[in-house]
């Protein structure tokens, strides 16, 4: 007997015919079963000299030919058993059609067995880049848009040359993700606010984010700092030293910062900003004093009014965080409890501690005397009635400083005190 394909063959494509074939005068088939393994009888046919299977067969099956073979001129029988197995279709990992295009255009492809000839038909224009086991497949796509799913059929053969059925995949190009840099742009900020980066998702690896991220000045030296997450998507880098003063600090990627989904930041996260000379603001509690020290210098020293004993000014290390021109500051307290106040038209306020702020003060003039609610009282002209030729000092303090310009409040003076200006400012 002979038998296409041969005993014990392997890799046999499942849409080739089974034949068997009977060998010598007189001789047919008595019987002859194909059996997949797991017991199903694929054919059962009997008294035949040539027996032919069109119908395909399945992929990645084992299968056992059972014939018995008889000449009845010589009453002799004989039963033969032969094997063979078809090709298996390799297994793609991760089974999903559903897929995400990586933010450089491509899409892999692994598989548990080598692969022969794999196409890939899309809108997307993909190369295809086997790698050299052809386990791993790249398929780098030439056209796409944002936020788009692209269907994806693919015509593919085992290793040597079986065509396999098409399977479709669904690719999804993941959209961009927002990643606002509050520096972004910033002129002549001061040395001590940090750089915060909020993301509008989350990002895939989070814990190497900051390292994906190059800080320098213009000429190229690197800034060192503390990166760490403040929030869920909030990125904050404290420079260790504080930002070098009248300096452009470039900010840029040297790695990739994605989001759990692939997308990227739209606009990248590619800008730069410019510190100004180094001011300091120093306020002192026992003196009623603040002084404005420029590049190390005493340019200006004002008398103020603080918060009064039941409602301190904070002490400590702070930097000016907000700014306004003009607002309407309310208490914690609500309307008709003790402590409530609400006082519209405050000028030129600089906060630097939560709900602390120096802000010019025209509903009274007892400057060099704790008088407030713990913000830092100046002496202005805005909205000044009682007062018209008050001077200027909370629009000096304003216009001179910026967003994170240092503050340090102290409840005593250092001896020896700071300098005191050689020349006074002039007052607008």
């Amino acid at each position: 007997m002979v038998m296409s394909p041969p005993d014990g063959s392997v890799m046999v494509d499942p849409n080739t015919p089974v034949k068997l074939d009977v060998v010598g005068i007189g001789t047919q088939f008595a019987e002859i079963e194909l059996r997949e393994a797991g017991g199903t009888v694929i054919t059962d046919t009997k008294n035949l000299k040539h027996y032919t299977l069109n119908s395909p067969l399945a992929f990645g099956k084992s299968y056992t030919v059972t014939a018995i073979v008889k000449r009845p001129w010589f009453m002799q029988e004989q039963t033969q058993v032969l094997h063979f197995e078809t090709a298996a279709i390799p297994v793609l990992e991760g089974g999903s059609p559903q897929r995400t295009l990586a933010p450089d255009g491509s899409l892999t492809l692994r598989f548990d067995r080598p692969v022969g000839k794999l196409e890939a038909d899309s809108a997307l224009d993909i190369t295809v880049q086997p790698d050299a086991a052809r386990l791993s497949f790249r398929l780098l796509a030439g056209h796409y848009e944002p936020n788009q799913t692209y269907p994806l059929r693919i015509k593919w053969a085992t290793a040597n040359d079986i065509p396999l059925p098409d399977f479709d995949l669904n690719v999804t190009v993941p959209h961009p993700i927002s990643a606002e840099a509050n520096l972004r742009g910033a002129q002549n900020i001061g040395s001590a606010i940090p750089l915060q980066i909020t993301f509008s998702e989350a990002l895939a690896n989070k814990e190497e984010a900051g390292h994906q991220i190059l800080i320098t000045t213009r000429n190229g030296n690197e800034i060192s700092g503390k990166w760490n997450w403040i929030s869920e998507n909030r990125l904050q880098f404290t420079p260790k030293a504080g930002w070098p003063a009248s300096s452009t600090i470039k900010v840029e990627p040297k790695g990739e910062l994605l989001s759990v989904q692939g997308g990227q930041p739209e606009p990248p996260l590619d800008f730069s900003f410019t510190t100004g000379t180094d001011r300091r603001i120093f306020v002192y509690l026992d003196t009623q004093t603040m002084v404005a020290m420029e590049n190390g210098q005493a340019i200006q020293t004002f008398k103020v009014s603080t918060g009064k004993p039941k409602t301190p000014t904070v002490a400590g290390s702070f930097y000016i965080y907000a700014r306004f021109p003009i607002k309407t500051m309310k208490s914690k307290a609500k309307k008709g409890e003790k402590g409530h106040y609400i006082v519209e038209n405050v000028p030129y306020a600089q906060y630097f501690h939560a709900e602390y702020a120096f802000h010019g003060a025209w509903w009274h003039n007892s400057f060099g005397h704790p008088a407030s609610h713990g913000c830092v009282n100046m002496s202005t002209r805005e909205h000044n009635q009682r007062w018209p030729n008050a001077e200027e000092e909370a629009g000096w303090l304003y216009r001179w400083a910026a967003l994170g310009v240092p503050v340090t409040v102290l409840g005593a003076t250092p001896s020896p005190p700071p300098p005191q200006p050689s020349t006074s400012i002039a007052m607008e």
